[in-house]
Order: structure tokens, then C-alpha cells, then sequence
């Protein structure tokens, strides 16, 4: 799918091109010739400082995820020391139900605070070609077992085993570790909600995969702040941001759909449970929708009324969405009937705003590189889980 709207984009701007060309020149003007250019007002400034803060608050919420996750693993190897023949996760649970809860409830909401700065920032992070890698090494590759071209990385555990390319870290590894949606990552079924079941997200994370994905994702946070806090954004990175995200809605919306927030018990999904897809997609319409307000001065320099049609564009689709998000979460239940028309008009929309999007930037003589290999690291991360001394839960 992605391929078939860059194909359509690498089209458009083609023809934006020769159509540019063609265009009689306007004959210079007081305006045109200030020092005090279209170029010169737009604020990239303003642009990376947003994807800083977004990152920054990211890191803070995986730093304090990973300090949590040690602690429970702490508490599980403290049993383990002194009681070695019992299930260390029935004796916690047993001796500490409350404490568990609260630590639990503590690492689910720091991995949502982390997860929503990244999807507030990830317009921009997967947008920019050299920003793009931390997007799918976080946020959406998929394992080596679903895709060869996956993202090459060994995620080593403290007790020695080692997992290659096992996946990104919010979704295939941290989210179904930390609300129980894949039997392999459950420590132990438990009654979290008093309500005398265990039903889906009731279960205590196994130890160590949730100790080595938050250590993991805490680092690759922390290499991702490094690399945006790097950044010297360029009108490309800006266009290329806008380009390549805007009309990707058919992906998130077929999420959604098959997410247990459209399909419900039918889901089988292990991701996209901790919060509606929706939401996801007005984070990343916030950084787009952001980026072009700084960026509007080159467009409306060359081209008043498509400025006004972007703009209006953007006001539309982000209205759109919201307006999904608002009833959902005011209780509506949508159809997957539903969920696919309101994909297909929401991919409508997007597509025909990146095709302005796309047209603006000929117009602007902005070259984009629809097809751009973006920046990747030398040597494939290895990261290895460090264990803390064993302690007590409290």
C-alpha cells in the first residue's frame, strides 16, 4: 500500500513540475525582492523545538518506566533468593497484591505517557528520512518472523537468552508485555480489578522481558532525543514530514478496526489495546498539521490559494478524526463496517491533501525524494538487560 501512494505522490509532483515550468514568471515585486523572504519567516526552529520537547517527554516517561520495571524484577529475584522452590509470582501477589497493582498500574501509564509524546512526535520522526529508523525501530517494524527486511536488532535478556530482530518496541514487545495479550509474556493470571475474573490485560508481566524491553526502550529513547536534539531541519525534511505521513490513514484506520476498540472480543490482535488507534492518529496529525503552520509563509509566497486549500485541508481531516475519537470515547461503539468507510474517506481526504502538500513544494522549487533511503546505524543495536540486585517490593 505504501508503495502505491508514493508511486501516486512521485506522479503528482512530476506533473507539478512540468507544470511549474510551463508557468509564466510573475515580474518581481517590492515584496518579492525583500530581504525579509518566505524562506526567511517560516520557523523550522519552531518545528524541531516541538519534536524535542515531544522526545524529551517521551525519555522522561520511559526513564521512569524502566526504573519500575527494575523494581518489580528486583522484587520477583528477592523471592526467588529466599524461597527458590516457590512461584515467585504467587508469592508476591499473595504477600503484596497492592503494592503489585500500583506498580503495575504505574508501568502501564508511564509506557501511555511515552507512547502518546510519541505519537504526538511521530509525523515528524517518521516523516524526516534521516529520523525515520527510531520510528520503526519503536514504534512500527515488524519482526524478523513477519517480514526479512525487518529492523536488525538482538535484544540479550538478563538471564543470557538473546532475541533477534524480535520487533519494536512499543507494540510487538512492550504492549503486550505490559497488559498480557501474548501467553509467553504472562508472569501470572491475576484479579487486577477485584472483580473475581481474569480477564484481558488482568495478569502480572513476565519478569524478563518486561525488564529487558523497558531497559531497551529507555536507551533507544534516549538515542532517538539524541538524534532529534542533532537535527537541522531543512523545508525537505518539513515537506518530505507532510508528503509521506499524511496519507497514510488506510493504515491506522485498518488497525483500529481490528483492534478490540472496533472488534471486540473477535480481536485478535496483541497491540493497539491500551488505547483506540484514533488517538494515535491525531497525535500524528498535530505534528503535521503543526509543521505546515511554520512552513506556510513559502507556500503562501508562491501560491496564496493553495496555501488556503492546505490549510483548510488539514483543518478538515484533523476535525474528521477528532470528531471519531470524541464519540468513541463517549461510549459509541463503531462497526468494522464503520470503521473501513470512515477509513476509506479519511484516506480520501489525506491523499488529497498530500497531493497539495506535494504541489506546494514544486511550486516552492523544494526537491523531494519520495523514494529516499533514510539513515540507519552502522552495525545492528545490541542491547543487553542488566539485572538489579534483588529487593524488596516494600
Amino acid at each position: 500500500m505504501k508503495k502505491n501512494w508514493i508511486a501516486f505522490l512521485i506522479g503528482i509532483l512530476t506533473l507539478s513540475l512540468i507544470l511549474a515550468a510551463c508557468a509564466p514568471q510573475a515580474a518581481p515585486t517590492v515584496d518579492s525582492v525583500s530581504t525579509d523572504s518566505p524562506a526567511a519567516q517560516a520557523d523550522l526552529g519552531a518545528v524541531k523545538a516541538y519534536a524535542v520537547e515531544q522526545a524529551s517527554l517521551m525519555k522522561d516517561a520511559t526513564a521512569s518506566l524502566r526504573a519500575k520495571a527494575e523494581k518489580y524484577y528486583a522484587a520477583l529475584a528477592q523471592i526467588k533468593s529466599e524461597q527458590p522452590d516457590a512461584n515467585p509470582y504467587e508469592v508476591l501477589w499473595a504477600n503484596h497484591p497492592d503494592a503489585v497493582k500500583a506498580l503495575i498500574e504505574g508501568m502501564r501509564a508511564d509506557w501511555m505517557t511515552a507512547h502518546n509524546h510519541y505519537e504526538s512526535n511521530e509525523g515528524i520522526i517518521a516523516g524526516v528520512p534521516s529520523l525515520a529508523y527510531y520510528d520503526a525501530w519503536i514504534d512500527a517494524g515488524p519482526p524478523a518472523s513477519e517480514d526479512p527486511e525487518a529492523v536488525q536488532w538482538t535484544l540479550t535478556l538478563a538471564d543470557g537468552k538473546t532475541l533477534e530482530s524480535p520487533g519494536n518496541l512499543f507494540h510487538t514487545l512492550g504492549e503486550p508485555i505490559l497488559y498480557g495479550t501474548v501467553d509467553e509474556y504472562i508472569g501470572l493470571a491475576v484479579d487486577l480489578n477485584g472483580d473475581g475474573n481474569t480477564g484481558l490485560s488482568e495478569a502480572l508481566p513476565e519478569a524478563e522481558m518486561l525488564l529487558a524491553t523497558a531497559q531497551a526502550l529507555d536507551i533507544a529513547s534516549g538515542q532517538m532525543l539524541d538524534a532529534v536534539n542533532a537535527w537541522q531541519p531543512t523545508m525537505e525534511d518539513a515537506f518530505m514530514a507532510m508528503a509521506t505521513m499524511i496519507p497514510t490513514m488506510n493504515e491506522y484506520f485498518e488497525q483500529w478496526k481490528l483492534s478490540s476498540f472496533v472488534s471486540g472480543d473477535a480481536s485478535v490482535q496483541i497491540s493497539f489495546v491500551a488505547a483506540s488507534r484514533l488517538l494515535d492518529v491525531t497525535g500524528i496529525l498535530q505534528s503535521l498539521d503543526l509543521t505546515y503552520d511554520n512552513v506556510r509563509p513559502v507556500v503562501g509566497a508562491v501560491d496564496s490559494k493553495l496555501d488556503e486549500q492546505i490549510a483548510a485541508g488539514f483543518t478538515d481531516l484533523v476535525a474528521y478524526v477528532g470528531d471519531l475519537y470524541t464519540k468513541e470515547k463517549a461510549g459509541t461503539v463503531f462497526t468494522p463496517e464503520e470503521a473501513d468507510a470512515f477509513g476509506t474517506e479519511a484516506q480520501d481526504k489525506a491523499t488529497a491533501l498530500a497531493a497539495l502538500v506535494v504541489q506546494a513544494a514544486a511550486k516552492a522549487n523544494i526537491a523531494l525524494d519520495l523514494e529516499a533511503e533514510g539513515w540507519s546505524p552502522d552495525s545492528p543495536p545490541a542491547i543487553e538487560s542488566i539485572a538489579p540486585a534483588p529487593a524488596p517490593i516494600e
